[in-house]
């Protein structure tokens, strides 16, 4: 029987819903089977390198693929996750110290943190992406991540507002985010770091041969 084009997007939003709904579960499950600290970053390159599948058009069951790519990259992303880890308690030592300083200097110190801390976190959603895309070393991936935040402003900009987006649904939408908050960011993301290879893309077509 031949699905109408409306009941074939109702059908479509329905999957992706369950897969969604799926993945977010099996993250918070996995992360504490990895008891917190040590399955957080394997369970999160699973749940995105699970629905880069999804995203990419390919058909895969839910619950062995996130289980292939969380036992497979458990101690890999573990390494990865104690560079993202130390850097960020740099970055929360320094913001610390700044306000013991002088209040004059305290104010403007305390707004470059910021920056820097806001750049760092759009460095670890392209980073996070880049390591379930391309087969690349860490190096290389910390480069181009860099990069990418740095002369992509139009994803970056579609990260900041998903992420404000699901935190005020979750705040208003009770329940919502057992079945949906990861997942969503997740989602998130993978398409706003998918646009930035395209214009990445787009430019390096653009040039002189």
């Amino acid at each position: 029987m031949q699905l109408g084009t409306f009941s074939n997007s109702i059908y479509t939003l329905c999957t992706w819903f369950y897969r969604l709904a799926y993945v977010n579960v099996l993250w918070i499950l996995f992360t504490i089977l990895g008891l917190g600290i040590f399955g957080l970053f394997p369970a999160t390159i699973a749940m995105l390198a699970t629905l880069r599948q999804y995203i990419n058009k390919k058909d895969v069951p839910v619950y062995s693929t996130f289980w292939k790519y969380y036992k497979d990259e458990f101690v890999k992303s573990n390494k990865l996750g104690a560079v993202i880890m130390l850097i960020a308690i740099i970055l929360y030592i320094n913001t610390q110290f700044i306000k013991t300083t002088d209040l004059s200097i305290s104010e403007f110190m305390t707004v470059t943190s910021i920056i820097m801390s806001c750049f760092y976190f759009l460095v670890i959603c392209y980073l996070l992406a880049s390591y379930v895309e391309f087969d690349l070393n860490v190096k290389t991936h910390i480069k181009n991540s860099i990069l990418i935040a740095m002369y992509n402003p139009l994803p970056s900009l579609y990260i900041i507002f998903g992420f404000a987006a699901v935190y005020y649904a979750l705040t208003y939408i009770s329940g919502l985010g057992f079945f949906f908050s990861v997942s969503i960011l997740g989602l998130v993301v993978l398409s706003s770091a998918k646009l930035a290879y395209r214009k990445i893309e787009k430019k390096q077509t653009a040039l002189p041969t």
